[in-house]
């Protein structure tokens, strides 16, 4: 029977990773997005919108992070398979983000990082659940790269955006909105991203919700300039 269940489980891990919507790869390094059941996403955000929490694996075949965790856990463990997980980044402490967070971390043995200004809307969710300090500035190696945390007090005050300067990517969660709101070149509506003003306009952005856009189609050179001189 146990033989059975392993058998099955290894079939179930098979299948989910075979679903995980693969959206770049920069020689052995990957950006995967976890398949979610979008018809759970009203009982666990609370928001009213068709856009599920985007819950991402970064890293190659060995070891990841996992970016937010917004619900199904199950789902997310068997996308990391036997892959060592370095943590659980939540990129804000509300639910829709890290409902899932916990159960993530324990099955996976590995940390759950949140900026400690988002500390009462974890605590709305996970009570006295522990959680290791994300902090501005802070650098977390994986898989030979380096993710950079800038912090991005736009969606919560404790928001942060990852960076990976090397394969110009940014995981912004919902710093920036998602991919159906930009509708073309605007300046950053919070002050808190000024700090992102300088990055390439060919960086990439993997938004919380929705699918990524290029960070030079939504903010302007001149708009970048304007926030410097200000």
């Amino acid at each position: 029977m146990d033989q059975a269940r392993q058998l099955m489980r290894a079939q179930q891990v098979k299948e989910t990773m075979n679903t995980a919507a693969n959206h770049a790869a920069h020689g052995w390094f990957r950006f995967d997005r976890v398949p979610r059941n979008t018809s759970t996403e009203a009982s666990v955000s609370g928001r009213a919108s068709s856009l599920p929490a985007n819950c991402w694996v970064l890293g190659d075949d060995h070891d990841v992070v996992v970016v937010d965790a917004p619900g199904e856990p199950e789902t997310i463990v068997a996308a990391v398979g036997d892959r060592r997980v370095t943590a659980v980044i939540c990129t804000q402490g509300g639910r829709a983000h890290t409902a899932a967070a916990v159960d993530v971390a324990w099955a996976l043995c590995a940390p759950v990082l949140l900026h400690p200004a988002d500390h009462a809307l974890w605590e709305e969710t996970h009570d006295e659940s522990l959680y290791w300090r994300l902090e501005h500035g802070q650098r977390i190696a994986v898989a030979g790269e380096e993710l950079h945390v800038v912090h991005t007090p736009s969606a919560t005050a404790g928001s942060v955006s990852l960076h990976f300067p090397r394969l110009k990517a940014l995981f912004t969660g919902d710093a920036l909105g998602d991919s159906s709101e930009p509708s073309g070149p605007h300046p950053t509506p919070y002050r808190g991203l000024a700090l992102l003003s300088d990055l390439p306009s060919d960086t990439r952005v993997y938004p919380g919700r929705g699918d990524s856009f290029l960070f030079g189609e939504v903010f302007l050179p001149t708009d970048r300039w304007v926030r410097r001189s200000a």
